[in-house]
């Protein structure tokens, strides 16, 4: 194996741990907004969360795609359909589906702790 295959392979190893800041990464998420109704549901091969529909207050159009909580949105992507409406409020940390005759609600979790 050539020395630049080496290094290449050994930086992937030690790069991609599980490491992560639980606390930090709550504070991003605090401040992360997502008021929609949904119209259109990204694609099953995209893994970012950028679903378009209208604001439910504003009525204007809009997305739900977010370079801070895309990790976080993009695993209740299978809850979402078109006419739900999708509810995450700056400050709080929980992502709820509004369906016609349920609401599905999320908290946030990370390394098996709930934040609320």
């Amino acid at each position: 194996m050539r020395l630049s295959s080496l290094l290449v392979v050994f930086l992937s190893f030690f790069s991609c741990g599980p490491i992560r800041d639980c606390d930090s990464t709550v504070a991003y998420y605090r401040e992360d907004e997502c008021l929609l109704i949904v119209k259109k549901i990204p694609s099953d091969t995209d893994s970012r969360f950028d679903f378009k529909g209208v604001n439910p207050i504003t009525k204007k159009t809009c997305d739900c795609n977010s370079k801070i909580s895309d990790m976080w949105w993009v695993d209740y992507k299978e809850h979402i359909e078109i006419g739900d409406t999708i509810f995450k409020k700056k400050g709080e940390l929980f992502f709820s589906i509004h369906k016609k005759d349920t609401v599905l609600s999320f908290n946030f979790e990370c390394d098996e702790k709930v934040y609320k």
